[in-house]
């Protein structure tokens, strides 16, 4: 067996015509050792797990911290398991579903478990980010604003808003200032002086919310 082979959890539902499918693939994953170990609930019978995890239709599969839904093939479900093993294949599973339009999903998702919030940090640096996902994170990042998992960013977002990328320190900038922390106002200050005139023009923006 797989040392880091996870553990995977199965929601289906009586009358469910996928369900059958997908639980043979895990089973299957499961005796060539890709699982470590298989759970499997009747929502039909247990509705408060479907309520536990905002499950709202099946076959739903937790694998770590990924969640999938609907019909799934093998190919897709070990590329789950794979993502499932780091913080870099974390952050391609965001950027799949913002890529895919699914944006209540990871913020659903992101609510589930706002640790992950930190991946998006990681996800806004790439260079090559496409304009979807950046406007998925921001999206999300505006639906936490002042909660506590974003205050607990703002050393890293802090940091980030001395990035060689404009994009990276005007985004760094619009998040610090949803903390509604009165500590990121030297932060943004800083930025008053950058040389693009877009981060220059948030930080005056940021620090007006921030003195309201």
């Amino acid at each position: 067996m797989n040392k880091s082979a996870p553990d995977v959890l199965m929601l289906m539902a009586s009358g469910c015509a996928f369900c059958p499918g997908v639980l043979n693939t895990l089973q299957a994953l499961q005796k060539d050792g890709e699982i470590a170990e298989l759970e499997t609930i009747n929502i039909s019978q247990q509705p408060e797990v479907a309520e536990q995890y905002n499950v709202r239709s099946v076959p739903f599969i937790k694998i770590g911290d990924i969640h999938l839904t609907g019909a799934q093939t093998r190919e897709e479900i070990m590329r789950a398991i794979e993502q499932s093993q780091t913080e870099q294949g974390l952050a391609q599973y965001y950027d799949d579903l913002l890529n895919n339009g699914q944006l209540a999903e990871a913020t659903e998702h992101i609510h589930q478990h706002p640790e992950n919030l930190s991946v998006l940090l990681e996800l806004m640096q790439e260079k090559d980010i496409k304009i979807s996902v950046q406007i998925g994170i921001g999206a999300i990042f505006e639906d936490f604003a002042e909660h506590d998992a974003l205050i607990e960013l703002i050393p890293v977002l802090t940091q980030l808003t001395q990035h060689r990328l404009p994009r990276v320190r005007n985004d760094a900038c619009f998040y610090l200032s949803l903390s509604a922390d009165k500590t990121v106002i030297p932060a943004i200050e800083a930025l008053l002086n950058d040389d693009n005139d877009e981060v220059r023009e948030t930080a005056k923006d940021c620090l007006e919310d921030l003195h309201e």
